[in-house]
């Protein structure tokens, strides 16, 4: 029988305030999605900027605290999920192009994949968080006021600053399987 202490310690691994956010960006998915959809356009982008305060949020609380493994499949499924899902919709109705969100979702499919195959094996990099960052900040231009070069700059900017990271990752990878 375990110590209450012991089934504390499970508990909190689970149930943290990180792991809190990285659902509740989560569940924003379907809802970002209908409202790009309807073209609720103001509300999208301030579900926008919630969720950029959200992923900001549960990575510094996630460093202090200690993360979880919950919180290392989490976060970046929510991540992913998001953006792929928002920049699908954003090309269907052409404020991005449809070639670079393939790419993109393409890069993020195989980032999520191996990140529950590879676990805890391989960390994400700053490249990749600044990446996610860029490309939320992108996304709320984009939907916000359409057309503006600082949204595409942005967008480019974040497509390239995930590329690089996706090759971070893949030698990563190649590291753990011991070639380099």
């Amino acid at each position: 029988m375990r110590e209450p202490n012991e089934v504390r310690r499970l508990e909190d691994r689970i149930f943290t305030v990180p792991n809190a956010l990285s659902l509740a960006r989560l569940f924003m998915v379907p809802i970002v999605m209908a409202l790009l959809l309807a073209r609720a356009d103001g509300l999208v982008t301030a579900l926008f900027v919630l969720a950029a305060v959200t992923d900001f949020l549960d990575g510094r609380l996630a460093r202090r605290a200690g993360p979880t493994r919950l919180g290392q499949i989490l976060d970046p499924m929510a991540d992913r999920l998001l953006l792929s899902s928002a920049a699908v919709v954003l090309a269907v109705r052409a404020l991005l192009p449809a070639w670079a969100v393939a790419i993109l979702v393409g890069r993020d499919l195989l980032t999520l994949v191996g990140s529950v195959v590879m676990g805890s094996k391989i960390r994400v990099n700053r490249v990749g968080k600044t990446a996610t960052a860029v490309l939320m900040g992108a996304i709320a231009l984009v939907v916000l006021i359409p057309g503006t070069v600082i949204g595409e700059i942005m967008f480019y900017t974040g497509f390239g600053l995930s590329i690089v990271a996706g090759l971070m990752y893949l030698r990563s990878v190649g590291r753990v399987f011991g070639g380099d």
